[in-house]
């Protein structure tokens, strides 16, 4: 097994560029994006020892390249594109949020027994959890684990490893859905110039801006983790790195003379590769199988459930596939994954109002996690006996609230 992270990272740096090359050769392999191609190369490797799934490498690669990702591809983010896009992402977001929800109830409603059994007659607070990190990501579902006092350390880290597992088949369903299904639905947002203009061709980068644009990445960094911690250091707030990232990313993001610099698109690329060949790596399928099969089954419903409400939701309300798949990955994965989802589609003018409608699931996460989660315990019951669940009620309120959030 590779073990030296210098060596790894060449792994890394070999698949990727393994992937770029069939991405530009293959036909098929475009079509199947570069994205999905590293998670499923990384992940074979470290499921047959080649490397590992755990090393302190791939908890400086996380840290690093996600945040100076996303600072260089908001250098070139119009704020106007919020105003032309923002409100129909923020209410596709609604219905990305009400299909988790109502996909955390079926799930925990149809496995109510084996999930008491699990938590001692408590398996309605699993809804709680994973109920927040489909609407706010993996910070709120933390945070819900805690704060319904889930007191089962082996279950958390089966539940976690399975709700970080979650993100690739989701990943993947949405970076191939718009191919299949998009004749069904209407496009109400004007192409990105990215897609209008990829037939010219590139404009040459210069040495100079790229070491400018790589010193702002870490710039941007280094000022975030310095305010984040004075503000936890004077006020006690814990902020996210991400929200502080964005922040300082769109206020630089303002000045013509950063807008101009060429090579930001290209190198926030190489490190959303990197961060997702991390991601592939510490995929151990054999162990959460093994650790968690009524947690797969528990988020194989919440994913069916939610998928299938966004795209007849979307379907019967004309609404644009692309918004659909931006905000279900934005109530599910969170900003990063956002701007590495819009970065691989060539959706630059959805990056923005995707990442502000991530932010807000954090701040609703929390609020909808404990909401369901007693909502399952009226459902349910607490003594191991399960009522008959209201399922076309909660069907039946959803659509309500679908209607209402749209008109």
């Amino acid at each position: 097994m590779i073990n030296e992270p210098f060596y790894i990272l060449t792994v890394f740096v070999g698949i990727i560029a393994l992937t770029l090359m069939l991405v530009r050769r293959y036909e098929i392999a475009r079509k199947i994006s570069p994205v999905i191609l590293i998670l499923f190369f990384t992940a074979l490797l470290s499921n047959f020892g080649i490397v590992p799934h755990e090393h302190r490498l791939y908890d400086q690669l996380s840290r690093y390249t996600v945040p100076f990702a996303v600072c260089l591809i908001l250098l070139g983010v119009r704020l106007a594109d919020i105003r032309k896009t923002g409100l129909p992402v923020f209410k596709a977001f609604a219905v990305a949020s009400l299909g988790s929800f109502v996909g955390c109830l079926v799930g925990g409603a149809a496995l109510a027994v084996p999930l008491d059994k699990a938590l001692a007659g408590d398996g309605w607070k699993l809804a709680g959890p994973y109920i927040g990190t489909y609407i706010g990501g993996s910070l709120n579902f933390v945070s819900m684990w805690s704060a319904l006092e889930i007191d089962n350390p082996d279950l958390f880290a089966a539940a976690n490893a399975v709700d970080n597992l979650a993100l690739v088949p989701i990943f993947m369903f949405w970076m191939l859905c718009p191919y299949v299904l998009q004749k069904w639905y209407p496009q109400t947002v004007q192409q990105t110039p990215a897609e209008v203009r990829r037939d010219e061709p590139p404009t040459a980068m210069k040495l100079e801006d790229i070491i400018t644009l790589v010193l702002i990445g870490f710039g941007v960094i280094v000022l975030a983790d310095a305010i984040k911690a004075g503000v936890q250091r004077v006020c006690g707030m814990n902020i996210p790195s991400i929200l502080i990232v964005t922040t300082l990313s769109l206020l630089s993001a303002q000045c013509r003379c950063i807008t101009r610099l060429q090579g930001a698109k290209e190198l926030s690329s190489a490190a959303f590769y990197l961060f997702f060949a991390v991601i592939g790596a510490m995929m151990d399928i054999p162990k959460a199988i093994g650790l968690a099969p009524l947690l797969f089954v528990y988020v194989a419903i919440i994913i069916a459930v939610q998928i299938v409400f966004v795209l007849l939701a979307g379907w019967a309300f004309k609404m644009d596939l692309r918004l659909l798949a931006v905000a279900s990955l934005a109530a599910k994965a969170g900003p990063s994954t956002v701007a590495a989802y819009t970065n691989a589609k060539n959706w630059d003018d959805l990056t923005l109002p995707g990442i502000a409608a991530a932010l807000a699931g954090y701040a609703i996460g929390n609020y909808a996690g404990w909401a369901g989660a007693y909502l399952l315990k009226s459902v349910v019951g607490r003594d191991n006996r399960v009522h008959r669940p209201p399922l076309g009620r909660i069907f039946l309120l959803s659509h309500s609230l679908v209607r209402s959030s749209l008109t």
